[in-house]
């Protein structure tokens, strides 16, 4: 999932996304469209934010430890938003 260099924290989105939708439970009381729907809704949403983080990993984050530069962007992720269905 991660690329070649350590430093680099850049995730392979679909396989970030299977990962996610592989790992999450959808109630068998849903019927089968219901179902469907939250896992494709959390496949897209992983994907897009794995994608979101690589663009915001591969920004200069300034100087500083990194720690600050973690939470900087966490906190970068935290603004995008996706609905559910």
């Amino acid at each position: 999932m991660m690329a070649k260099n350590d430093d680099d924290l850049r995730l392979n989105p679909r396989d970030f996304a299977q990962l996610v939708i592989s790992s999450h439970q959808v109630s068998d009381d849903l019927d089968p469209e219901a179902i469907v729907k939250r896992k494709l809704t959390l496949y897209l949403t992983a994907y897009y934010l794995a994608e979101r983080f690589n663009q915001l990993q591969g920004q200069d984050l300034g100087a500083g430890n990194e720690q600050a530069q973690y939470r900087q962007l966490l906190q970068q992720l935290e603004d995008t938003k996706f609905s559910d269905w």
